[in-house]
């Protein structure tokens, strides 16, 4: 099969679009055909030595896949052969935690494609009992745009943040694959949305999400602006997918008990904390990382219904991944983009 992988960390010239062995088959697992895998910023970080420098090379990441069964050797998880999944964006690698619940708090839960080979490949193999039946109806390069930010979303934004109709609620960086979700699921459950972006071009898509401030912060204090927004008293929740260098910022943003939810780390992995500031204004930090195969399937019962909708900027043939990650890196992107193994 082709596959587009990595033998070394680096910058996009490590990509390489060559041959490798079809996997093969193991009992209670399946044979996937990959018809589509979304890109996430993770997968930059992985790409570059970031995320985990003991990754096994060669490598073939990708989280985010929907495929076709193609074969299946063991317990089924009732999945038959020729039917279209989603591949979940993380599980528990070791067998002896596959039963934990919820996945993503046990020890060896890990972003699918970070350990074990992902989805830049025409085929992939993966434990049964973590796939899903892919009822969406949807293109497959428009369903390989939803598991990861989908359940990031489920997670971070129902599940953490608890929020609830009639609520103030900030997201940052709405214009990202995470933040465009965040805002379509707060949305849609009644609150009322601002949002950060970095350019005035991509105002219009993140209204179009369902925020209804939408914030350019290379040109004004989003801080101010969300206080204004709230009459001084702040959001319910913020939601934020940066990380380091706006942490004191996002805390002024927020009511007295309010909940803070971090799930990315793109602006930095450390900051300050005025414990001073925490403890009078009683807020509460929340950390986030992905979610459970049941957020999913609560996240894909809602794109189904049309209540949530995938957010494709553009798609790629595998062939010219690195061209995608460059694409990604250029901050152009609005929602997500995906690569097409067999184009």
């Amino acid at each position: 099969m082709k596959a587009a992988l990595i033998r070394r960390f680096g910058g996009y010239e490590v990509f390489e679009y060559t041959d490798v062995p079809d996997p093969q088959p193991e009992p209670d697992h399946a044979i996937v055909k990959v018809l589509g895998c979304g890109i996430n910023r993770y997968d930059l970080f992985l790409r570059m030595g970031g995320i985990k420098k003991e990754t096994p090379l060669p490598h073939v990441m990708g989280a985010d896949i929907a495929g076709e069964v193609v074969q299946i050797e063991g317990d089924a998880h009732g999945l038959t052969t020729g039917q279209r999944v989603i591949v979940a964006p993380g599980f528990p690698i070791d067998p002896a935690e596959w039963d934990f619940e919820p996945e993503n708090l046990a020890e060896s839960f890990t972003v699918t494609g970070t350990s074990l080979w992902g989805g830049y490949a025409q085929y992939v193999k993966v434990p049964t009992r973590f796939l899903l039946p892919d009822h969406t109806g949807l293109p497959p390069e428009q369903a390989a745009s939803l598991p990861l930010v989908l359940v990031t979303a489920v997670h971070a934004v129902q599940t953490l943040g608890e929020i609830q109709t009639g609520q103030r609620v900030l997201v940052q960086a709405g214009a990202s694959g995470s933040g465009s979700m965040c805002i379509q699921l707060a949305a849609h459950l009644g609150a009322r949305v601002a949002t950060t972006v970095g350019d005035d071009a991509k105002v219009d898509f993140a209204r179009g999400c369902g925020a209804e401030l939408v914030i350019n912060h290379r040109k004004e204090s989003f801080a101010e602006r969300v206080r204004a927004w709230t009459g001084g008293v702040g959001v319910d929740v913020v939601i934020d997918n940066v990380g380091g260098g706006i942490f004191a910022d996002n805390l002024t943003c927020l009511r007295r008990g309010g909940f803070f939810v971090n799930f990315g780390l793109v602006g930095g992995v450390k900051d300050t904390l005025n414990f001073a500031a925490l403890i009078f204004n009683q807020h509460q930090i929340r950390g986030s990382m992905m979610g459970s195969l049941a957020e999913l399937r609560r996240g894909l019962l809602l794109v189904e219904a049309g209540d949530l909708r995938p957010c494709l900027d553009r798609s790629f043939p595998l062939a010219e991944a690195a061209g995608a990650h460059a694409y990604i890196d250029s901050r152009q992107v609005q929602g997500k983009v995906v690569l097409l193994p067999w184009s």
